[in-house]
């Protein structure tokens, strides 16, 4: 099959925080994948009315980066992921595709509730294989603090946070940590692969929920990071420590934890515990990374995201998208092709093949 991928930018399968790059390559084992970013897009009306390709997926986000791709999306129907519940005109992206896919179960559910006619289809988050710390500056660094037994190697945090308002709580946090006598270094807050190499710990709160992906904390996970998020619906389901207590949530847990959760209702004061009770641990810190890469492996890799996609994207060739409302926005009742149809029809071309129309010849020739 022959898919047109838009996305905010070419992927970097080397980086596990872009979000789609590795299950782009695993899908590649048995797909055509073209990827159309801004700075090709204007190729694209051209090259599919030249050879049409077998369906197109289009990512969707609440950033700047993102915003070219509505130009395609209502008039060439196909398939939208949608990372972010934020999404500007939610709407018009669940209701214009032939199915609606989100990485997050629960966000699922709530589009079908909120849109029963459309398609809604999920597939689970995931995250890359991470680097080797051969390949980043994280083993030159280490190298540094071992050759001077005199440093103490402090704990580094690294922080993953969408919120306009969320990096001034977690900065109250730290400070509340270190008023209590725990000492660790914060990394620069650039989401970047190298920031999470150099990190022992990981901050991804994906609070509030539905609103960011989860990339960010899935990839700290391969990275086999200790990792702190927020207790949400979707994280309620993994095998996680409360930090009021230092002991798993839930009734009867048996798997080892994978992450330390904090309840949104106490945000500060529970975040402010897990930075210190994890800026001093080791040993706890080490088993939480080595349990929640073991879950990732499990539960999270490109392709078991990459069987769920194969499924949705052959089911999409045979469905069509739900009936245009009434007051559907004039914009997106225009493909683009208008002038690419009128030089055609000048050569006496119709439809979107290149054979003349019936009885006709170019004088051209």
């Amino acid at each position: 099959m022959r898919i047109a991928w838009f996305r905010h930018a070419n992927t970097d399968a080397a980086n596990p925080l872009d979000g789609t790059a590795a299950l782009v390559d695993e899908l590649r084992r048995t797909h055509d994948i073209d990827i159309i970013v801004e700075a090709n897009a204007h190729d694209f009306v051209w090259r599919q009315l030249q050879r049409p390709w077998d369906l197109f997926v289009f990512e969707l986000d609440d950033t700047r980066a993102h915003q070219f791709i509505w130009g395609y999306v209502a008039n060439y129907p196909g398939v939208v992921l949608l990372h972010s519940i934020d999404v500007a005109n939610l709407r018009v992206a669940t209701l214009a595709s032939r199915a609606a896919v989100a990485a997050d179960r629960r966000f699922a559910e709530r589009l079908h509730e909120r849109f029963p006619s459309a398609n809604v289809r999920y597939a689970p988050a995931f995250a890359g294989r991470p680097r080797s710390a051969n390949d980043d500056d994280l083993s030159v660094a280490r190298a540094d603090e071992e050759a001077d037994a005199s440093v103490t190697r402090r704990v580094k945090f690294a922080i993953y946070d969408r919120r306009a308002r969320g990096g001034h709580l977690i900065d109250r946090a730290f400070e509340r940590a270190r008023s209590a006598g725990a000492t660790f270094d914060v990394l620069d807050r650039e989401t970047s692969s190298g920031v999470l190499a150099r990190s022992d710990v990981v901050i991804a709160p994906a609070w509030p929920p539905f609103h960011s992906s989860l990339t960010p904390l899935l990839a700290a996970m391969a990275a086999g990071k200790a990792v702190i998020t927020t207790e949400t619906e979707t994280t309620a389901e993994w095998p996680a420590i409360d930090p009021q207590t230092w002991r798993p949530r839930g009734l009867a847990v048996a798997d080892a934890p994978v992450a330390v959760t904090v309840d949104p209702r106490d945000e500060e004061h529970s975040l402010m515990l897990a930075i210190r009770k994890l800026s001093a641990d080791e040993v706890l810190r080490d088993q939480l990374g080595r349990a929640a890469r073991g879950w990732w492996e499990t539960h999270a890799t490109p392709a078991q995201a990459a069987s769920a996609w194969a499924a949705i994207l052959r089911e999409a060739t045979s469905l069509s998208p739900p009936s245009r409302p009434d007051d559907w926005p004039t914009q997106f009742l225009v493909d683009g092709s208008e002038l690419a149809r009128d030089i055609r029809s000048e050569f006496g071309i119709t439809g979107d093949g290149y054979e003349p129309a019936s009885g006709s010849r170019s004088s051209h020739s």
